[in-house]
């Protein structure tokens, strides 16, 4: 009989506990997306289920396992209530009010309050105040000189903090040849509006300002292996700005919490070599619309990810860009895209534009091919990519070598291959 009625007690206890970390959840979220009332809202419901809870007696015919398990959720609903009293005071000072305890519940028509825009500055002030629900810590900040540079940032985390910039700096940070605007063939509109939205606002910092100021975020978007890539590396080329090259790979992490520092210790280190770009090839791999099912590690790095995105938009003296590509923008996060304001379709290569990707390939080739092949070759080509032109012309390559056979290859000189 003990057992059951402790089994019945833990049973209750995790029931408040699940409610408790759901409204946490929503409150959180509200934060991230600028919506201090509702977030506040939520909060208060969370801190009424945990006095709920403390309320709720434990009888004393209990057996010690069980009772030993009514003593953990016991204690993580005692922790996370002063936390969440803390956020309510923080939130509460920011509106010129108190938050006292709640004394009734919050209904869903008061939390469900329609989504309303807000300004990047609201959202990083709202998060960074709590190092406790904004699911991955701090966020880095900078001083600015009078010229408006940046200083090194105080790093506080010592030699893992040192390891993980060195680890940046190493695999991250882009050192390949340089990519010029004149490498990537056609996509006019895609280079117009980079030229407007990175190049020439680091030129001329002055004329770029008000309402000409450039977004901080862009989205590529479009079937793959068309350039999304090389357009992001000419970006940084032409603007001689430092490239950070970031895969899904190198964000993930088997030590708990280590993808949340990498991602503050890269905007870290982006903001301390500006102009800098911030490319995340796939971002869709890694920034997926937020699911119940989704594990904690994946909803951490995404917030962490947002609070640091927000940090580097609220300086408009920052000249760090992040720039997504993705072949699937509909799978992204909403808040991912609320903040990725400018969006470029990059296309399948038209008839003209397949014509100058097969000169770019054959150049430096031998080749016997006439200005009537390759506009052939352009028009049978329809609904390749720059990607399948550059395998098509691989492969073409490789023919002379094959007819040669196996014995002939090793006497064969260079200038004696056939011409494509």
């Amino acid at each position: 009989a003990a057992a059951v009625v402790g089994e019945r007690v833990a049973v209750k206890l995790r029931g408040y506990f699940e409610l408790a970390k759901e409204e946490i959840d929503k409150a959180v979220r509200a934060e991230e997306w600028g919506l201090p009332d509702d977030a506040e809202a939520h909060y208060r419901n969370a801190l009424r289920v945990m006095l709920e809870a403390k309320a709720a007696r434990v009888p004393d015919a209990v057996s010690s396992s069980e009772r030993g398990q009514v003593r953990v959720y016991q204690d993580k609903i005692a922790k996370w209530q002063t936390q969440v009293e803390e956020r309510l005071r923080v939130l509460g000072r920011r509106s010129g009010a108190a938050a006292p305890v709640p004394k009734k519940v919050v209904t869903n028509n008061q939390v469900n309050r329609p989504e309303r825009p807000a300004s990047t500055s609201s959202r990083k002030s709202a998060l960074q105040s709590s190092p406790t629900f904004n699911r991955g810590g701090q966020a880095s900040s900078h001083q600015k000189n009078s010229v408006g540079g940046s200083k090194p940032v105080q790093r506080a985390g010592g030699k893992d903090d040192d390891k993980l910039v060195e680890m940046i700096n190493t695999t991250i940070v882009d050192r390949s040849p340089s990519v010029r605007w004149d490498d990537v063939a056609g996509l006019d509109k895609a280079k117009q509006a980079l030229m407007e939205m990175v190049i020439l606002p680091t030129k001329r910092r002055d004329l770029f300002t008000g309402l000409r100021r450039p977004a901080k975020g862009l989205l590529l978007f479009g079937p793959p292996g068309n350039g999304k890539t090389m357009l992001a590396k000419a970006v940084a080329s032409e603007s001689e700005a430092t490239f950070f090259n970031v895969s899904a790979s190198s964000l993930t992490s088997k030590w708990v919490g280590e993808a949340e520092k990498l991602v503050r210790t890269l905007f870290m280190v982006a903001v301390e070599r500006q102009p800098s770009v911030i490319f995340m090839d796939e971002i869709d791999s890694v920034m997926s619309t937020r699911l119940a099912s989704e594990n904690d590690a994946s909803r951490r790095l995404k917030s962490e990810f947002l609070i640091q995105f927000d940090g580097v938009t609220s300086n408009p003296d920052d000249l760090v860009i992040v720039i997504g590509a993705t072949n699937k923008p509909q799978e992204l996060d909403d808040a991912v895209l609320r903040r990725l304001v400018k969006r470029i379709y990059v296309p399948l290569p038209d008839p003209n534009v397949r014509r100058l990707l097969l000169k770019n390939q054959l150049k430096g080739q031998a080749f016997k091919l006439s200005n009537h092949d390759l506009e052939r070759l352009a028009v049978e080509t329809e609904g390749y990519s720059g990607s399948d032109l550059r395998a098509l012309c691989e492969e073409a390559a490789m023919m002379p070598i094959r007819e040669l056979g196996p014995q002939n290859i090793l006497t064969i000189k260079a200038n004696q291959l056939r011409p494509l």
